[in-house]
């Protein structure tokens, strides 16, 4: 009975003007709850005139503005309640944690709408270079943001920061030794986003390494190779060693080596020489004033010709099919003309000497009879 003597006596000490001001507070609570929607979606559209509704409704920056919306009404309504000091100091500290927040969370969101900015900000990128600098940086900005984020929020509350820290110190060494090599990676990831070396598509040389790039993440790079396997590189190995980029090439080189016997007749391999030229310089797929055909060398057991050409196709499997059908051209050729190609050999000559030779001499003579 007491209690609700005290419920009682307390609705009675209430006050009307204070009845009316709790109304309006709850009464701004629920109008700005829900134009809140209205509001976000309005401000973004002034920034992205040709997005879709749905695109800019799923964004982060519009979850952000509409949080943020929301809190405001939140806070203006508690300006209207006649509150004590203490409870409005609290209130006022929230409100700023709340822009704090609301503020990270826009700038990161930034790095969310790829389908916003991207054709804006990345002009000419191929998308999963793009997904690449939106994936990377992003991620980076978010961890700066949020650890600034936690760091005025707590100094809002007084915390000691520096005694937290002194705390964490051992710890976050630990943890610095144990992500070493994946900072490393992530340091490399950026470099190769900066020095742009490939993109995905090139096909690259990593040591012993070669095939074609698939994709580019923050840590490594996957490469399918000529046998289709998927080889993942880690990209701290990439920005170490020597890559060779035959994406970035406007043409390729054939040469090829081949060896005739020295009995092999001059006019013979003049012919052969010319048959050679002759096929090669109405090739569409050849440059012809780089077509180079000639005796390069006379070896002790061979005749050395050398040819060289330079083709306008870069595609690596392209290329080998090039190279297939130039060789079985030549082989064409030299079956043609019936010339077979010298191997490595080398003659030997076994001289004998004057006792072998005495002895050979007298088993050849026969015999005379002589007459009586």
């Amino acid at each position: 009975m007491n209690r609700i003597q005290e419920i009682i006596d307390w609705i009675r000490d209430i006050e009307m003007s204070q009845i009316i001001n709790f109304v309006i507070a709850i009464a701004i609570i629920i109008i700005i709850s829900l134009l809140s929607s209205l509001i976000s979606y309005g401000l973004l559209k002034i920034f992205f005139r040709k997005q879709e509704k749905e695109k800019i409704k799923s964004s982060s920056i519009y979850k952000a503005i509409k949080t943020f919306i929301i809190f405001l009404g939140i806070y203006i309504s508690s300006k209207i309640i006649e509150l004590e000091q203490y409870q409005n100091e609290f209130i006022d500290k929230c409100f700023i944690i709340v822009i704090i927040w609301t503020i990270a969370r826009i700038v990161a969101g930034i790095f969310e709408v790829r389908e916003l900015l991207i054709d804006k900000l990345t002009k000419g990128e191929s998308n999963r270079r793009n997904a690449f600098f939106t994936t990377v940086v992003g991620k980076i900005v978010k961890i700066v943001l949020y650890i600034i984020a936690g760091y005025l929020t707590l100094k809002q509350f007084n915390y000691d920061i520096g005694g937290i820290a002194t705390g964490l110190g051992l710890t976050g060494a630990l943890v610095a030794l144990a992500t070493q090599d994946l900072i490393k990676q992530i340091l490399s990831g950026l470099s190769i986003f900066a020095d742009k070396p490939f993109e995905v598509g090139d096909w690259i040389e990593i040591g012993e390494i070669s095939g074609t790039v698939e994709d580019i993440t923050i840590r490594s790079t996957k490469v399918r190779t000529i046998e289709d396997t998927m080889v993942t590189v880690p990209n701290d190995l990439i920005t170490s060693s020597n890559v060779i980029n035959w994406g970035e090439i406007n043409k390729r080189v054939f040469r090829s080596n081949l060896k005739f016997a020295l009995e092999t007749e001059e006019r013979i391999i003049e012919k052969i020489i010319n048959r050679i030229k002759f096929i090669l310089k109405y090739n569409e797929d050849i440059i012809r004033n780089s077509i180079n055909v000639q005796v390069l060398n006379i070896e002790e057991s061979a005749i050395d010709i050398d040819i060289y050409l330079e083709t306008t196709i870069t595609n690596y499997i392209e290329y080998r099919n090039f190279c297939n059908k130039i060789n079985l051209t030549i082989l064409n050729i030299l079956e043609t003309q019936n010339v077979k190609l010298s191997y490595p050999g080398r003659n030997v000559y076994i001289k004998e000497n004057k006792e072998n030779e005495e002895n050979k001499d007298k088993k050849s003579v026969k015999p005379v009879k002589i007459r009586k």
